[in-house]
């Protein structure tokens, strides 16, 4: 039997980065409470995003090419029904989980790093010598259930930053959001 995932919002920061998104009534400003709905990753890259949806409202990303027992994935946790809760976590394929993939609680490991590095970086020719940042954003589209105007929707995104040739130990990498 499936061992059961955590739920992300018990994980806590930093390994679950959470979103709560609002509505504003724009004739007078007011924010009001209504369920939302996302949806993407999209972006443009050198290498495809290939999200994988693993239903529950959940969507992988791979880092990487591989798609075996620990492969790095990044999770983005959709808001689920009467909910306004967003969450990005990280996370390896592992098939002893019931969704498929188990959340880092407590620490990320060195290679996940690495793979989260290199993706961020979109495998360009030459990575720089001296420290420069590379972002690497992520495009979602959000509109509220309740108002259900699609041609109210927003654009929302979620950035990965790397700094490469900053030092040594290969550079370090930032989880933002814009």
């Amino acid at each position: 039997m499936a061992t059961a995932n955590q739920d992300p919002q018990n994980i806590g920061f930093p390994m679950a980065q959470v979103v709560n998104f609002t509505t504003t009534n724009l004739s007078n400003g007011t924010v009001f409470s209504e369920p939302h709905t996302v949806s993407g990753p999209t972006g443009s890259f050198n290498i495809p995003l290939n999200a994988i949806s693993i239903g529950g409202n959940k969507i992988v990303v791979p880092l990487t090419s591989d798609s075996s027992q620990g492969a790095s994935y990044l999770k983005f946790h959709l808001p689920q029904p009467n909910s306004s809760e967003f969450y990005v976590t990280f996370c390896e394929k592992n098939n002893s989980y019931s969704d498929g993939y188990y959340d880092y609680q407590t620490g990320i490991p060195s290679q996940y790093r690495t793979d989260l590095r290199n993706w961020i970086a979109d495998n360009p020719l030459g990575l720089p010598s001296q420290p420069t940042s590379i972002p690497k954003t992520l495009t979602f589209t959000v509109y509220g259930l309740d108002t259900n105007q699609t041609s109210a929707a927003i654009q929302y995104t979620v950035r990965f930053t790397g700094v490469f040739g900053a030092t040594s130990g290969g550079g370090s990498q930032q989880f933002a959001t814009a």
